[in-house]
C-alpha cells in the first residue's frame, strides 16, 4: 500500500504538470495586439484596449482596477463585422501601476475567458492567418533574390592621341662659303638629318651663302 506522503506527491506531481501544461499552452496561444474595447463591469462601461489574446484568456489594459473574482465582459469591434463580439470571463489577476509608470506598463486586467461565442475564435483565427501571411511574404522577400540588371557591355573609354615619338637629335658640324666672295663660316646646329642640318643653317646665314660640307659630331 502507498503511504499518505506518496499520494500527496504524486497529486503535487500531477498538478504541477497540469500548470505547466496549462502555462505552455497559454505561451504558444498568446497574441500580442493592441485593440480597442469595451470594458464592461456590471453597470459601468470602460474604454480599454486588448493586448494579448488567447482562446482561453486575454489582458486588457483598463485604468480602472478591477479586483480579482470579478464577472466581467469584453466587447470587440472588429472592422468588417456587422455585430461586436462579447466575450465573457472572470478576472484572475489585476495589475496596479503607480501613474508616472504608466507609459512603461500599462495596468490592467488578466482574464480567463468563460464565454465566448464562434464569432470570437473566428477572429482568432483571422489574426493567426494574418501573422501566418505577413511572416511568409517577409521570408520571401528576404529569401528571394532580386532580379539581376541586364549586363552591358563597358563602353570603351576614350583615350587621348598619343604624343608622337621624338626624333633623335644629332649635333652637326656645317661648313659654309659665302656667294661671290672669299668669306666662309663654320656652325654647329642640331637636327634630326643632314638635310635638316643644312636648311637650319641657311636660316642663320641668309641666302648669300652655299653649304659646302656637312658632317655629324
Amino acid at each position: 500500500m502507498s503511504s499518505d506522503g506518496d499520494r500527496r506527491s504524486g497529486k503535487d506531481h500531477a498538478g504541477e504538470e497540469r500548470r505547466k501544461g496549462g502555462a505552455n499552452r497559454r505561451r504558444e496561444a498568446r497574441m500580442k495586439r493592441r485593440i480597442p474595447c469595451d470594458v464592461v463591469d456590471g453597470d459601468k462601461r470602460l474604454r480599454g484596449f486588448l493586448l494579448d489574446v488567447s482562446p482561453n484568456g486575454m489582458f486588457v489594459q483598463s485604468l480602472k482596477p478591477i479586483n480579482p473574482g470579478r464577472e466581467i465582459a469584453i466587447v470587440l469591434s472588429p472592422p468588417g463585422l456587422a455585430q461586436p463580439i462579447e466575450v465573457r470571463g472572470r478576472v484572475v489577476r489585476a495589475r496596479r501601476v503607480p501613474r508616472e509608470l504608466a507609459s512603461v506598463m500599462p495596468a490592467g486586467v488578466g482574464l480567463r475567458i468563460n464565454m465566448a461565442p464562434p464569432e470570437y475564435f473566428d477572429f482568432l483565427a483571422s489574426l493567426t492567418h494574418r501573422d501566418d501571411k505577413a511572416s511568409t511574404a517577409g521570408g520571401g522577400s528576404a529569401a528571394s533574390k532580386e532580379p539581376e540588371a541586364p549586363k552591358t557591355k563597358p563602353k570603351k573609354r576614350k583615350l587621348p592621341p598619343r604624343m608622337p615619338k621624338p626624333e633623335t637629335m644629332t649635333r652637326y658640324r656645317v661648313q659654309a662659303k659665302q656667294a661671290g666672295g672669299p668669306r666662309s663660316r663654320s656652325l654647329v646646329v642640331s637636327a634630326t638629318s643632314v638635310e635638316r642640318a643644312e636648311s637650319k643653317a641657311l636660316e642663320q646665314l641668309g641666302s648669300d651663302w652655299k653649304i659646302v660640307g656637312v658632317k655629324g659630331e
